[in-house]
């Protein structure tokens, strides 16, 4: 997979997020799904923690510092009512904020670059192998997660925003 390859799937991903969000409350985004499962906040900061870590994988600098991801990381507890987390605004200008850097990133990433194993300090299932694969995997799984985020926008009672 090229760089702008990975562009191509960040742009489109990035779209649909969009629609997914568009008109979602910060009321809405903490809505947690009954019986169990996580809100469109969790899901929404997880999504962008996740790309701090392809940032540092494309040579780019971390969005969210590690104080506010601690919320969002892959194990965390469930958001609870009254949790001191970021409101839907602060995560989707996180969200855009990534998408510029992400962008750029990508687009410049070397084929080379692509083709070295992954970092060490990085280095964990699903993040294994080449750069390039741990860039592809981590595409599948934002996929994955926007997909949650339009079941959970519907949950919360708006209409499906991707026809």
């Amino acid at each position: 997979m090229t760089g702008s390859e990975l562009v191509r799937l960040y742009e489109f991903s990035y779209g649909a997020l969009n629609r997914n969000l568009d008109g979602v409350t910060n009321e809405e985004g903490l809505i947690i799904p009954q019986p169990a499962g996580n809100c469109i906040n969790w899901v929404l900061g997880h999504v962008v923690t996740a790309r701090n870590t392809v940032l540092t994988l494309a040579g780019g600098d971390a969005i969210v510092n590690d104080e506010a991801a601690t919320h969002y990381r892959r194990g965390s507890a469930a958001l609870r009512p009254g949790d001191n987390v970021p409101d839907i605004s602060t995560l989707r200008g996180w969200l855009a904020d990534s998408q510029q850097q992400l962008i750029a990133a990508l687009a410049a990433i070397p084929e080379e670059m692509l083709r070295l194993p992954v970092p060490e300090p990085l280095r964990r299932p699903p993040l294994t192998g080449t750069v390039g694969d741990a860039l592809a995997r981590l595409a599948i799984h934002e996929s994955y997660h926007n997909g949650q985020i339009g079941l959970l926008r519907r949950l919360a009672g708006k209409p499906g925003a991707i026809a």
